[in-house]
């Protein structure tokens, strides 16, 4: 059997002629220009076809040796609202293929940790902690991932009236979606009556109130009564200390329930 023109090797090889194309020009597949064509020898097609039939071996994963040292260059960019370099040492764990899970719960959760401390002790002014903060939203952004896969189960994901913290949430969110949940998150003080409605619409098998101010916990709690009780939806409420891997052990056995 004679060379066949690259349309023809395209096909055999099950892949769009600009595929084929690209091999050509890049060396990975050997073509022999003729009155202004390509011909590809049967021979060689059935190389590249074996050489694209063969395992690929899965993406190196970097590690990280010292977590604490990524977490105080972290904490020492957001101080000074540096948020290109944040980004710059969050996008390179993540490139990394470092579980986004683990670098809000090794970086931006310990970081906005310590950042709270100092502003509760005055040390910060309330202007740099929101700086800090809305830094992390965008490196949240940054690192969330959207698994293919079947949904574990639909979660809404939201604070009491009066609880004003949206980071928590949004982490809690990130890991959820890391964790193939489709989430709903609403973001701050939802009044009950209007999370039950949503609730209730997007058919949530989960509930995750989020809450730091201590002013509102017993609230929180009687919202997640309230939601079980009433719309026998499964309701999480976060606590002081928590991990995120917790919360999605937590999850998963609520929902198992």
């Amino acid at each position: 059997m004679g060379a066949v023109d690259l349309k023809t090797a395209a096909e055999q090889l099950g892949v769009h002629y600009q595929t084929a194309y690209r091999w050509v020009r890049d060396g990975s597949l050997n073509a022999m220009k003729v009155d202004g064509a390509y011909d590809v020898d049967p021979a060689e097609i059935e190389r590249m076809a074996a050489v694209r039939s063969m395992p690929v071996p899965p993406p190196q994963v970097a590690r990280v040796r010292n977590w604490s040292l990524y977490l105080s260059r972290l904490y020492d960019t957001l101080v000074i609202g540096d948020e290109r370099a944040a980004r710059v040492l969050v996008e390179r764990l993540r490139d990394g293929g470092i579980d986004p899970v683990e670098i809000c719960s090794q970086m931006i959760a310990p970081a906005m940790r310590r950042i709270g401390e100092r502003w509760a002790r005055g040390q910060v002014s309330l202007a740099e902690e929101h700086r800090a903060s809305t830094i992390c939203t965008a490196l949240l952004a940054t690192i969330s991932v959207h698994p293919r896969g079947r949904p574990r189960g639909v979660a809404v994901v939201t604070t009491v009236p009066g609880e004003g913290h949206a980071l928590p949430g949004m982490m809690a969110s990130l890991a959820l979606r890391a964790d193939r949940w489709q989430v709903h998150h609403l973001g701050t003080q939802v009044p009950y009556d209007q999370l039950v409605e949503l609730v209730e619409r997007v058919r949530a098998s989960l509930v995750v109130l989020s809450v730091t101010d201590s002013r509102v916990q017993g609230e929180t709690r009687r919202y997640a009564e309230r939601i079980e009780d009433e719309v026998g939806v499964p309701a999480l409420v976060g606590r002081s200390g928590a991990t995120l891997n917790e919360l999605l052990q937590a999850a998963k056995l609520a929902r198992a329930a």
